[in-house]
């Protein structure tokens, strides 16, 4: 979409507002809502925000070092490709953004590039991806004003049982559900309650890496708008209760030729159909496993997920059609041969997981890493294997200390998650909380 159509589009439907937003390091969403006339105008000069939001955490926590370079302006440039209406809020469209330096240099610290730079590797090999999100949340039959007074404490959630696939379960969802699917279409492949009480999966349909990602960020925040005019709450927390199943993430990956469409990952009579491109692929993830853990589990909650017999990759395998490997290939055929992460959970950043796995999948390919033999029957199971770290402050501490994490993602980009990651994870080790006060308080 170039201007003259975005004009065209915001004049047909009475367009008032346009959001534009760009994400920060957690995935979240960060701009501005602008009347039409000021659009235009970022349209011509990008949009300047103080650049904290880079460098902080969920909740806006002043990093140590924020104010020595005095806070200066980061600038917005609008990706029109993006632009599109949004119908969840009143004649309103919205529009994405890359961050760059005012000199109009891409900023090393924004998602959406470091992914982009992912893509134009596989481009200059004559390849392009295709990818798709899973993405779990639950519908907490509370209104979100009633959750930040700290109403999650007395939830009563709207199945008392599991009801995993099932359409009668369903129907109590739709008219929440129906309106998610309706916003985004041919996005949307599928939806379905999930393995949790009140859990619902939506899957998205494949696309090109920054579209799923671009996809993914305005998804969330929309279900999440959505649930709030109906008077609920979601929440992708990776596990936002211990008596529930955690929320995953997970990613399927595919790459095929960019001039013929055809897989090449599949090749049929060779081991398991795979092409010797694809084992490398696999290889590249499995070699790096358990130190970039923290681009798909960012948070301190994010790894309260990984239990054993939880659905979640916790374990340093793969396999062929085995949902209890971190790593599960697909491959009845070239047209749905694929690789599915499993480790992330619901709470990840699409883009850095995204890149993260293209990057260490490309590693793989190009210094032609062998794969180990794939696992069979339970993964969980298997005595003597890796697991992901148990901690973020483990997961920190190894993705610091990796050369390979660096040759994935740039040096300044993984940096800068490692301090935020570091800042979260001091915040929660000097917490006291209801459970210690609970156990504690009396008894000791």
């Amino acid at each position: 979409m170039d201007l003259k159509q975005a004009k065209e589009l915001i004049e047909t439907h009475d367009i008032q507002t346009i959001i534009v937003a760009g994400t920060d390091p957690a995935g979240i969403l960060r701009g501005k809502r602008l009347t039409v006339p000021y659009f235009y105008n970022a349209m011509d000069h990008g949009l300047n925000l103080a650049w904290f939001f880079l460098m902080t955490t969920p909740v806006d926590d002043p990093l140590p070092g924020l104010f020595d370079g005095g806070v200066p302006d980061v600038k917005g440039v609008p990706d029109l490709s993006t632009f599109r209406l949004a119908p969840w809020e009143e004649d309103a469209a919205v529009v994405l953004m890359d961050w760059c330096w005012s000199d109009g240099s891409p900023s090393e610290l924004c998602p959406r590039s470091e992914l982009k730079g992912k893509l134009k590797t596989l481009d200059k090999m004559g390849l392009r991806e295709l990818v798709a999100l899973e993405l779990e949340f639950y519908i907490v039959p509370k209104p979100i004003v009633e959750i930040r007074r700290g109403g999650w404490n007395d939830v009563e959630l709207v199945t008392q049982d599991i009801h995993c696939y099932s359409i009668y379960e369903g129907h109590f969802h739709e008219p929440l559900v129906r309106k998610i699917r309706d916003y985004f279409g041919e996005a949307v492949e599928g939806c379905i309650p999930e393995w949790g009480q009140g859990q619902f999966e939506i899957n998205l349909h494949r696309s090109d890496a920054l579209t799923m990602a671009d996809t993914t960020v305005l998804f969330k925040t929309v279900v999440k708008q959505l649930a709030a005019q109906s008077g609920v709450s979601t929440t992708f927390m990776a596990k936002w209760h211990e008596a529930y199943t955690g929320n995953s993430g997970h990613i399927h990956q595919s790459l095929v030729d960019k001039e013929s469409g055809r897989s090449a990952f599949f090749e049929q009579g060779q081991p398991h159909n795979m092409s010797p491109l694809f084992h490398h692929y696999v290889a590249g993830q499995i070699d790096a496993f358990r130190e970039m853990t923290l681009f798909f589990a960012p948070f301190v909650n994010s790894y309260k997920r990984f239990q054993e017999d939880s659905f979640a990759g916790t374990t340093k395998t793969w396999g062929v059609d085995n949902r209890t490997t971190a790593l599960r290939v697909i491959n009845s055929s070239g047209s749905k041969c694929r690789l599915e992460n499993r480790v992330g959970g619901a709470d990840l950043n699409p883009y850095t997981a995204l890149a993260a796995s293209l990057g260490a999948g490309l590693r793989g390919i190009e210094k032609k890493l062998p794969l180990t033999p794939p696992s069979d029957g339970n993964a969980y199971a298997v005595e003597g294997v890796e697991q992901v770290p148990s901690s973020l402050a483990e997961a920190i501490q190894l993705c610091d200390k990796s050369k390979v994490t660096r040759e994935i993602l740039s040096p300044a980009y993984i940096d800068n998650l490692l301090k935020i990651a570091r800042f979260e994870n001091k915040v929660f080790e000097g917490t006291v909380t209801d459970l210690e006060r609970r156990r504690y308080f009396e008894m000791v």
